[in-house]
Formats: C-alpha cells, sequence, structure tokens
C-alpha cells in the first residue's frame, strides 16, 4: 500500500510492479524505500507531463507584450514608503 496526497486528502492505493520495476525506480529516485520511490516517480511522471502540455501550447497561446506599459500602471498604483 503506498500513500499519496491528492491536495489534503491522502490515498492508499495498490500497485503491482515487478522487482525489477521496483529496483529501476529506486535507483532512478535515489530512494531505498519502494513506496517512496514510486512516490517520487509518480510526481515526477506528473511534472513531466504538464510541461509537455504546456510545450505544445507553445505557439498557440495569444498575447500582447505590453508588460512594461501593465507594469508603469501597477507601479503608478501602488504608493511606495518614503
Amino acid at each position: 500500500m503506498l500513500t499519496g496526497t491528492l491536495g489534503e486528502r491522502r490515498l492508499r492505493i495498490t500497485v503491482e510492479l515487478s522487482n525489477d520495476e521496483i529496483a529501476q525506480m529506486s535507483r532512478l529516485t535515489n530512494q531505498p524505500d519502494s513506496a517512496q520511490a514510486v512516490a517520487q516517480a509518480a510526481r515526477e511522471y506528473l511534472r513531466i507531463r504538464r510541461l509537455r502540455e504546456l510545450s505544445a501550447m507553445s505557439g498557440r497561446v495569444e498575447y500582447e507584450d505590453n508588460w512594461e506599459q501593465l507594469e508603469a500602471l501597477e507601479l503608478a498604483e501602488v504608493r511606495f514608503p518614503q
């Protein structure tokens, strides 16, 4: 059984993996504990998937290159202590 976190909720799951798969995960994650190795591998998988999704959006997101104008407006609204 593994315990993971989903928001504030913790989940327990059972994962069936071969000894070789567990050994590879332990080696690649540098985690001697198999549960920690699987949890870290799952987190890394999610991180990589999110990066791939973000990369796939490259060139598809429209934006205005007006950050300098927006920054000037924001700074004009903020009163800094003198």
